[in-house]
């Protein structure tokens, strides 16, 4: 029997080690793109629950306008001069699929956020109405709390990322929303000494979105938003990329995501929203593919104090893909949340 030779032995092994190598970082870069996607959907659904949302009501410019074009809106202005914005963020939640797999493993995860944002004044413009904001936020990502030894910190990871943004609101109860943002995500436990301060994902993120509010009442608003991404990424390997043949751009993508929600107010201390997510994401390059996701939910927000609110919340998630190879999962969250947000 021939034995394989050691350059031929030597070339499998990395293949193998690079394919294995993008195959831990997939399911984390996932989650903290969940997790991301999950935060801006909260920003929206915790404005709804404020008569107005995120407007207010504009003075005429000239007399007799609103007679023309009807009510404007535009971002909500503070009376007081606030230029920064800081956020302390906790959320516990048990996930029933830990690597996002077609065999399903649960655990818990325990995500906190430290943010904080330049967010001067909004100002009038001749089309609308422009908030800027440019900041930083890191994220912790802690699995298996509350589960056995050999399960706890396997995956855990952080997230840096220095954002800016800005929003327009270009006619009544619509705004539109740009920005750019890079991030890294980076091993919490001893990782192959050749990446770079153990980073093993990085991207650049520009994105488009429009929302649209519509308010049946003081207590009851529907909410419809769609979102525009592109995923700049680059995945180092120890493994080169003449050997393994796997591109550091390999996790490039565009995202389009729709969302319909529903805000019910209960009073001053409670708000219900069930909603809908489907995104689509194209992949390009070797992988390119179609994935299809769907999102159900269900968040309830407490407000504890002036600057503090609670929230619980449930999901379930549906994801296809067209790619035989990517794994189709089903997956369900529930879990709660601590949110401190003080502007000065």
């Amino acid at each position: 029997m021939m034995r394989p030779s050691l350059p031929l032995l030597a070339g499998a092994v990395c293949l193998a080690a690079g394919s294995l190598a993008h195959a831990q970082n997939a399911p984390r870069v996932d989650q903290a793109d969940a997790f991301k996607r999950q935060q801006e959907l909260d920003q929206k659904l915790r404005e709804a629950t404020t008569p107005g949302g995120a407007t207010v009501d504009a003075p005429e410019l000239f007399q007799g306008e609103l007679k023309d074009v009807g009510p404007q809106s535009i971002l909500k202005m503070k009376q007081q001069r606030q230029l920064f914005e800081v956020t302390l963020d906790s959320q516990y939640v048990y996930t029933s699929n830990q690597n996002l797999s077609e065999q399903a493993h649960g655990t818990t995860l325990f995500v906190n956020t430290a943010q904080v944002a330049l967010t001067p004044l909004p100002y009038q413009t001749s089309h609308g109405v422009m908030a800027p904001r440019l900041g930083y936020r890191h994220q912790w990502f802690n699995y298996g709390l509350g589960d056995t030894p050999g399960s706890k910190g396997d995956f855990d990871f952080a997230m840096q990322a220095v954002f800016g943004d800005v929003r327009w609101a270009f006619r009544q109860d619509w705004v539109a929303e740009a920005g750019v943002e890079w991030s890294r995500l980076l091993n919490e436990v001893e990782g192959p000494p050749k990446l770079d301060r153990h980073q093993f994902y990085s991207e650049w993120l520009p994105r488009f979105g429009v929302t649209r509010t519509l308010a049946l009442s003081e207590t009851k608003t529907f909410t419809f938003a769609w979102q525009i991404n592109y995923h700049l990424s680059d995945t180092p390997s120890v493994v080169p990329t003449a050997v393994s043949g796997i591109p550091r751009s390999t996790n490039d993508r565009m995202d389009n995501s729709f969302i319909a929600a529903y805000t019910h107010v209960f009073g001053p201390n409670l708000s219900v929203q069930p909603y809908y997510r489907l995104l689509l994401t194209r992949y390009g390059g070797q992988d390119a593919r179609f994935d299809y996701l769907h999102s159900f939910g269900l968040s309830a927000y407490v407000p504890v104090a002036k600057n503090v609110s609670l929230r619980t919340f449930l999901s379930y998630e549906i994801k296809d893909s067209d790619a035989p190879l990517v794994p189709d999962y089903r997956k369900f969250d529930i879990g709660g949340g601590l949110n401190l947000t003080v502007r000065f």
